[in-house]
């Protein structure tokens, strides 16, 4: 982040130093210039082709998105389109790190159409991008949380527009020291295998582990008051390598109070490690 604040600076910094006359003739496209009519254009939701996922994204996006106007479309038309800058498009993409043999997780992105899309979605201006599921043996939770998911990712979008600087900031968890407060509920196979029964049992009275899944999405679906709920993203077979993230979620705001990720090796399993709960455990003291 530093060393992006610094390449900003040095940016500016040049543009000082062109003659006036010339600043008349060029214009200079920041992250910021080019994000500047996002609530006005239209955005395009693609769909995938997977049923259940696109009716789950029909009804998040018609109760939860208010970033900007909208309409639903089919890959075949996202691929007529996706080079015209009048479009932003919210898709569904693969993430395959380089040691996968194939995709190990699904993402949803939000990005802007323009000239690079021809070549690859990774060519296109992204805004940003939530981690969604397992590729290849999803949960179903990511139905229920999806409507979290948009929120999340329409007030980052949002933020990016605000200043030059926080243009360039990544995803994250702004609101982490507000889980002093908060009810954490953590579903037991959302911590990674390493994780020891001492350092469960020394979690504060306010923090539940439940062995059923559905105990914890019940917080979600019910809105909590001041509840937060754990979600994890990771491939169903990682190798070594592959990302892991892990979340905790406002039940009742729908906020992201946890967003953190590392790489999947033998003494680091996909979940939350015990480094996480210290961490946590720190920020409720």
């Amino acid at each position: 982040m530093r060393r992006t604040i610094l390449t900003f600076a040095l940016a500016v910094l040049a543009t000082m130093m062109i003659p006036s006359d010339l600043l008349g003739q060029a214009q200079i496209y920041t992250r910021k210039e080019k994000l500047k009519d996002l609530t006005a254009k239209t955005v395009k939701v693609v769909m995938t082709g997977d049923e259940m996922l696109d009716e789950a994204l029909k009804q998040s996006v018609t109760t939860a998105w208010t970033l900007s106007p909208y309409e639903f479309c089919t890959n075949e038309e996202f691929q007529k389109i996706k080079t015209d800058s009048k479009f932003y498009f919210l898709l569904v993409v693969k993430g395959q790190q380089r040691k996968e043999a194939e995709p190990g997780i699904d993402l949803l992105t939000f990005v802007k159409g323009g000239e690079g899309a021809d070549k690859s979605i990774e060519d296109m201006l992204e805004v940003v991008t939530f981690p969604l599921r397992s590729a290849m043996d999803p949960s179903g939770r990511e139905f229920l949380l999806l409507p979290a998911f948009l929120t999340i990712m329409q007030e980052h979008a949002q933020s990016l527009t605000s200043s030059e600087v926080k243009a360039y900031s990544p995803l994250g968890a702004n609101d982490s020291k507000k889980l002093r407060m908060k009810q954490i509920y953590f579903f037991e196979e959302d911590f990674a295998p390493q994780v020891g029964e001492k350092t469960v049992e020394s979690l504060d009275e306010d923090i539940f582990v439940k062995e059923d899944e559905e105990d914890v999405d019940d917080v979600f679906s019910e809105g909590t008051f001041n509840a937060v709920v754990s979600y994890v993203v990771a491939p169903s077979e990682p190798v070594n390598g592959s990302v892991c993230y892990k979340m905790l979620i406002g039940a009742d705001d729908h906020k992201l109070y946890w967003y953190k990720k590392h790489r999947i090796s033998p003494r680091q399993g996909a979940g939350f490690l015990e480094s996480d709960l210290k961490a946590i455990k720190l920020l409720r003291k």
